[in-house]
């Protein structure tokens, strides 16, 4: 038996845990980033810690549930980009035990590489963006692997290797007693709030077409009945969404593939991609003021640097 993995608990029709989502009203958005409270009325485990700039937002969302950030037992962060891990390390110096995938636990003590990689990305923009992100104490970082259990009280998490988006992502499982769900952090993508509209973000350096793939085939064989995003709300796990995603991830790195081939490149070929997206949009009754509030400049920039990096790197392999 994997050391990992615990004997099935008893009393599991017993559990009492509820799972409440978290608005941290990024930028003003609301359904925009989200963290996830789970608790067993004895325990609180939080799922994903946000960006720093929304560190008191948290706050005021956990005193809703009676609680201060000193009252969790663990946070547990799907992997280390600022909307998902910036205010980390504000946690953890308030004595809050963080979680994380083993790759990224190094920067989440020590987040200066993390901090140069996104601010070639997003320059000036920074603060606006991300607030402060602070080193967090060591011996309050746990670095997790694939499969390993994280057991509080009645709350049992499972993590599960889930690269593409990143290669230092998880998702986590957590058994309700009659069925699981699982916090899918960018692994499922995003969606738009109140729509079906799939919005895939595809970060330079370790965005992986094919490895994306495949981590979508292994989160249609869970076992979970719903996927809770980081960004965006919940959809049911035997929903068309993992089918829509992949063809998305296809799609789009096939559309910057031609035009690529085309010529296209700067601001024209940003217009091209953001054009091309707000149409998809306004199939799903988007409006363009809305669409561009949460698939703003910086992330479609993102996306284009990510897939052109990816494509580039295949031409090297290929050797063309």
């Amino acid at each position: 038996m994997d050391p990992r993995r615990l004997q099935p608990h008893e009393g599991t029709q017993a559990l009492t845990i509820t799972v409440d989502p978290i608005d941290l009203m990024y930028l003003g958005l609301p359904g925009a980033i989200g963290t996830w409270l789970c608790r067993d009325g004895k325990h609180a485990v939080l799922i994903e810690a946000g960006p720093g700039r929304s560190l008191d937002v948290l706050e005021t969302g956990l005193s809703t549930h009676g609680l201060a950030i000193e009252d969790l037992d663990a946070c547990l962060v799907t992997h280390i980009h600022l909307d998902h891990a910036g205010a980390a390390g504000h946690l953890a110096r308030r004595g809050v035990p963080i979680h994380v995938h083993e790759f990224g636990a190094r920067h989440l003590v020590d987040p200066s590489k993390l901090l140069a990689s996104a601010t070639r990305i997003y320059g000036a923009a920074m603060d606006t963006l991300w607030g402060e992100t602070v080193p967090a104490p060591a011996d309050l970082v746990h670095p997790v692997v694939d499969g390993q259990e994280l057991v509080f009280g009645q709350l049992h998490l499972r993590a599960v290797e889930t690269p593409g988006h990143a290669r230092h992502h998880h998702v986590f499982e957590l058994d309700l007693g009659h069925e699981t769900v699982c916090f899918a952090g960018d692994a499922a993508a995003m969606l738009l709030p109140s729509t079906d509209f799939i919005s895939i973000p595809t970060p330079p350096p370790e965005f992986n077409l094919p490895v994306w793939l495949d981590t979508i085939e292994r989160l249609r064989k869970g076992t979970w009945a719903r996927f809770h995003l980081t960004h965006g709300g919940t959809v049911e796990a035997d929903s068309d969404h993992l089918d829509r995603l992949a063809d998305g991830l296809r799609q789009q790195v096939e559309w910057i593939r031609q035009w690529q081939e085309e010529g296209l490149q700067g601001r024209v070929l940003h217009s091209r991609y953001r054009d091309t997206l707000l149409e998809q949009a306004q199939g799903h009754g988007i409006a363009p003021k809305i669409f561009d509030s949460y698939a703003s400049e910086h992330l479609l920039g993102m996306n284009i640097s990510g897939i052109q990096r990816w494509l580039g790197q295949q031409e090297q392999e290929s050797g063309s």
